[in-house]
């Protein structure tokens, strides 16, 4: 999957949430946090993420929590306008508010 629509710079995604870009960028001191803010989504809700070192602004396409995959939290899938893929397990999301 190669994105190419509503990519953000670090900078952008800095002024979202700089936790988010420190725990996507592999500091772990912040997953609470982000998977606190991860339980909020809603479907339709906007969102950034983060897929092979790019931040991405996308919008929550579907939420289940009654997938038997959600063993640990709802399967989340989000949509950038290109592509749908999962991200629960891979890069969370942080909402936008």
């Amino acid at each position: 999957m190669k994105l190419t629509t509503s990519l953000i710079t670090r900078e952008q995604a800095l002024a979202i949430s700089p936790a988010y870009v420190e725990f996507a960028e592999g500091d772990f001191e912040f997953w609470p946090e982000v998977n606190k803010m991860f339980a909020t989504l809603k479907r339709g809700q906007r969102a950034i993420t983060y897929v092979d070192g790019q931040f991405i602004r996308v919008k929550v396409s579907s939420i289940k929590n009654d997938d038997a995959r959600a063993i640990d939290g709802p399967v989340v899938r989000v949509d950038d306008g290109e592509f749908t893929w999962r991200v629960d397990g891979n890069g969370y999301a942080w909402p936008i508010k």
